[in-house]
């Protein structure tokens, strides 16, 4: 087995660990143009090319990779370029995202599964297409883990954590994203009393957003807010599908927008009713369950009688 899946597939166990076919189904060292090693334990950084010359940065790791992909000669922008990642707590803010590239965390940080970011995220350049895979990310500060806008479109999140329990800072979402299309967050844990939304939508083109199969705890206002300035185009709808929130407010929150399906949640509050622990159209949500600070049941709700 390729050295970089061996290191992979040794993640500890849990919700966020991928079993072997799911890894597989995803990601394959052969299938990428270029492959890049980060090592953050390492004295001085190399050349990137594997796992005895490894970057000691993710910044460094992803520079390459973004310039890498846009030469024409080799086609790779069609193949797109991976970065394998150890370390303990990585301390860097991400600006330049490598563009169509996956970024896969290994091993372990500290005693926790996965390779560790800490550091607050805001892009500022291009780096549309990129995939976060099996990374955890903790904040350096007390502002939002990642901070997402029109910069880019299509970043990723699979099977990741974002962790605002084990830190000195307080993280107000761990996700805030503006007019960022494609976005998508597939499998993660959030962890942790965040002072906002965990993952708060905002205005702007906001089309086919999937938030799907995660677990959300220690929302202090809502687990998913979408505002109502949000827009989707109807052929795009978003979809919040299959995932399991605690929150002291508002679980889901889909912005009146009539846009977004919301279906097959588990959701629990602790806001006094139903009416405020979960906020969706009616017409576009099915076989959720709420749990208020009054009642337990499906949503939509039958009438009480």
């Amino acid at each position: 087995m390729n050295p970089s899946m061996d290191r992979l597939v040794l993640v500890g166990g849990g919700d966020a660990t991928m079993s072997i076919p799911q890894l597989q189904s995803m990601i394959n060292p052969m299938q990428y143009g270029v492959n890049y090693y980060v090592d953050g334990n390492v004295s001085a950084t190399g050349q990137g090319t594997g796992w005895d010359s490894p970057y000691s940065t993710l910044a460094e790791a992803m520079a390459a990779s973004h310039a890498e992909i846009a030469l024409s000669a080799n086609r790779h922008w069609a193949r797109r370029n991976a970065i394998w990642c150890v370390g303990d707590d990585l301390e860097e803010d991400l600006d330049l995202l490598g563009q169509k590239t996956d970024v896969i965390g290994c091993g372990s940080s500290d005693g926790y599964k996965m390779a560790c970011v800490r550091g607050n995220h805001v892009p500022i350049t291009s780096g549309s297409g990129i995939r976060f895979i099996n990374m955890r990310f903790r904040p350096a500060a007390s502002e939002d883990l990642w901070t997402l806008d029109s910069t880019l479109i299509g970043i990723e999140f699979h099977r990741c954590i974002f962790d605002a329990y084990y830190s000195t800072f307080t993280a107000p979402s761990a996700i805030d994203a503006t007019a960022h299309q494609h976005l998508k967050v597939v499998g993660c844990d959030f962890i942790g009393a965040f002072s906002a939304s965990v993952i708060d939508i905002g205005a702007g083109r906001m089309d086919q957003l999937r938030i799907l199969d995660n677990t959300m705890l220690g929302g202090a206002v809502a687990g998913i807010l979408v505002t109502d300035t949000t827009t989707i185009v109807q052929s795009r709808l978003g979809l919040i599908d299959n995932n399991r929130i605690y929150t002291v407010g508002c679980t889901i929150d889909d912005g009146n927008d009539n846009t977004i399906i919301v279906t097959n949640n588990k959701c629990i509050s602790d806001a006094a009713t139903g009416d405020t622990a979960i906020k969706v159209d009616q017409r576009l949500s099915a076989n959720n369950y709420i749990t208020d600070a009054t009642k337990s049941g499906p949503w939509p709700r039958l009438d009480d009688t």
